[in-house]
């Protein structure tokens, strides 16, 4: 067989691509991700916490700061700080909270993070209740263990003021009906 360029670049693309599947997510191990993250929030056990996130978990979420703050942006979580700054920290808030199921709507992905955009109509007390919508980005790290990428850091933004609203925490006084 004679070995020209074009075989010979294609060999050696073949190879990188194999050898950064093992390291990069795929399109399954990124979906895999994003439904760890929302079991997480949809029906959270420590367990599957332990499992899926890295120890050294970060979370970041003024939405969530918000929401912890009960709508006042001044509150004990000040908006730009971290929302949880370990896997225990995450565990002992997400073990006292509802489920909230969420249904994601699009996911993308590349070698080390997964965003995902999400919807939810489920969180709230007051008739009708508001759409939330919201974007989560979710940073990777590999792992040895039963799950091959771990969640090590959460980027979440959603409609907050929405959310306080069905929660019946937020009621606009000036809105057109």
């Amino acid at each position: 067989m004679r070995l020209t360029f074009f075989t010979a670049a294609s060999l050696v693309l073949g190879a990188l691509g194999s050898a950064l599947g093992k390291k990069c997510l795929t399109e399954d191990a990124a979906t895999q991700v994003a439904n760890n993250f929302r079991s997480t929030i949809a029906a959270y056990t420590p367990e599957l916490a332990a499992r899926v996130f890295a120890v050294d978990f970060l979370d970041y979420s003024d939405g969530v700061n918000m929401l912890m703050n009960n709508g006042c942006p001044n509150g004990p979580k000040p908006l730009g700080s971290p929302t949880f700054t370990s896997l225990a920290d995450f565990q002992a808030a997400q073990g006292t909270q509802p489920p909230i199921p969420f249904e994601i709507l699009k996911i993308w992905y590349n070698c080390n993070t997964v965003t995902l955009r999400w919807r939810s109509v489920a969180p709230g007390f007051v008739q009708p209740e508001q759409q939330v919508t919201g974007l989560i980005v979710l940073e990777t790290t590999r792992s040895k263990g039963e799950e091959p990428f771990l969640i090590q850091t959460v980027y979440s933004e959603f409609n907050s003021g929405a959310w306080l609203y069905d929660l019946g925490i937020f009621v606009p006084t000036n809105c057109a009906a």
